[in-house]
């Protein structure tokens, strides 16, 4: 279980709202004036890096869905940086004082246990580059404290489909690394038609569950990793797929990947019982720590944050409560009415 709950806050790390209280979701219609908005400041910020920016490309569920939480936009590690590195000597076109660079650098080092130093030379270009976005932009703010080897998290305004700034801003999320690992990892199907609460985040959550039972780890932003040794494994889509293939005894190939229904059946049909148990008991204690649904009260009309569970695993969830130390503390009776009726007692 410190497994579970260490790869958890990891995954956490990756994503979540990092500007609580700012930020709305925001509507389909009003994504591409935003990110065009969003792109003129950048490009005002950084004018030798237009090209960088042009390339960013919104993945996960945006554009989808009639709403959206936030944003997350992929761009490739080589766009920044011709070797996918960060090279110290380039950082003055970035804006950033090599120095100020190295001594971040520094800072992280000595407290890192498992980062390489490439991971953690990303990480320091992102926090001086959050630094300066902050000093010198009134629309982009960041949170410099909360940058990942390949990610930033940023508040911007949002702008209406007449280009109109409104009153309320949406979180837009960096994710650098390999373009196509990232569209992989980050990949939402469109919304179901008969389970609305079913979200992207439900169908990567159990592939994580799938490999951290093998001592792998998922990373959103780099790939797979040996969890005992610590050492990169892959950040290939075609790899992570013959790779889990293997660890299952069963070919799949990336559209059995793309939702929860598809994936949770080829778990089912080539799973041991045993790997099926400790499977989906890894994937609850997770969806247990994870706010997945925004509910409207009725009474009050505010949004409530829920978590969902897949109606599949309602009755797994039940019986299996204890033994996982299942709390369902987000559980809310719109979203999982059945356990939530068992939580209550009733």
């Amino acid at each position: 279980m410190k497994l579970l709950l260490e790869n958890w806050r990891k995954f956490l790390n990756e994503g979540g709202n990092v500007f609580v209280g700012q930020t709305a979701s925001i509507p389909k219609e009003f994504i591409e004036p935003t990110l065009e908005k969003y792109r003129k400041e950048l490009n005002r910020l950084f004018p030798l890096k237009k090209e960088v920016f042009s390339s960013f490309r919104p993945v996960g569920s945006v554009g989808k869905k009639p709403i959206s939480g936030d944003i997350d936009l992929a761009g490739d590690a080589t766009s920044f940086f011709p070797t996918g590195e960060v090279t110290p000597e380039e950082l003055k076109s970035w804006n950033i004082n090599p120095t100020d660079w190295k001594d971040t650098f520094n800072n992280f080092k000595k407290r890192a246990r498992s980062r390489t130093d490439a991971e953690l030379g990303w990480r320091a270009f992102l926090t001086e580059l959050a630094k300066y976005i902050n000093e010198n932009s009134e629309l982009i703010i960041t949170d410099p404290k909360q940058v990942g080897p390949g990610i930033m998290f940023s508040l911007f305004p949002q702008f209406n489909d007449d280009n109109k700034q409104q009153d309320i801003g949406v979180q837009i999320d960096w994710m650098i690394g390999r373009a196509d690992w990232l569209e992989f990892a980050y990949y939402s199907d469109r919304p179901s038609k008969t389970d609305s609460y079913l979200k992207g985040l439900h169908r990567t959550q159990l592939m994580l569950a799938m490999f951290l039972i093998k001592n792998i780890s998922y990373h959103h932003s780099s790939g797979l990793k040996d969890r005992g040794t610590k050492k990169f494994i892959t950040n290939s889509p075609k790899e992570v797929l013959k790779m889990l293939g293997g660890l299952y005894n069963g070919k799949i190939n990336r559209s059995t990947t793309n939702n929860f229904h598809s994936l949770y059946k080829w778990l089912k049909e080539n799973a041991t019982p045993e790997e099926y148990r400790d499977v989906i008991g890894a994937y609850l204690k997770i969806l247990d720590s994870t706010k997945s649904a925004k509910i409207r009260d009725q009474l009050t009309g505010e949004e409530i944050n829920c978590g969902y569970i897949p109606k599949e695993l309602e009755d797994f969830w039940i019986e299996h409560q204890d033994e996982l130390r299942l709390k369902g503390k987000y559980i809310c009776r719109d979203t999982n009415e059945k356990i939530w009726n068992h939580i209550q007692g009733n």
